[in-house]
């Protein structure tokens, strides 16, 4: 089997690949939580620089990634008889310095046509790569594509 990132990560895809296959073989599954973590632990482990292994940092960057989960989370009630939607989305400014990433108010974006058309951007993108990551279950997929080919 030949693995690929999706996205470059700096350590072979086909050696993370093949060592998450192995763990898996061995305990019926992989638990990210210590199986992969114990395998790249060892300084000279070809999976060691994929982690951050200074705590004060990876505390940190633990931190921001649950407050990034924690907005994308919330959720606003406009009216009892509504479901909630999503109270903020991703959006990337431009600032003086170049590109600025946040989370803005969804009722602010869906006032700005920019904002709203990078927010149905984003939205179609992952469409997309939902529709690769489920390739395999053909009705579904085919469903997805005909609401992606709605949209452009």
């Amino acid at each position: 089997m030949r693995y690929e990132w999706n996205r470059s990560r700096g350590v072979s895809a086909q050696v993370v690949g093949e060592t998450v296959e192995r763990l898996s073989d061995v305990n019926g599954g992989v638990c990210p939580s210590w199986a992969l973590v114990d395998e790249a632990r060892p300084e000279g482990s070809a999976l060691h620089p994929m982690f951050e292994w200074n705590d004060w940092t990876a505390a940190e960057a633990y931190r921001r990634e649950q407050a990034r989960h924690h907005i994308r989370e919330l959720r606003v009630v406009t009216a009892d008889d509504e479901e909630p939607v999503q109270a903020f989305v991703h959006i990337v400014r431009v600032g003086p310095d170049g590109p600025v990433e946040g989370y803005r108010s969804t009722r602010l974006v869906v006032e700005s046509s920019d904002e709203t058309a990078q927010m149905l951007d984003e939205a179609l993108s992952g469409l997309r790569a939902w529709q690769r990551r489920y390739s395999h279950l053909k009705d579904l997929v085919d469903e997805v594509a005909q609401v992606i080919a709605r949209r452009g």
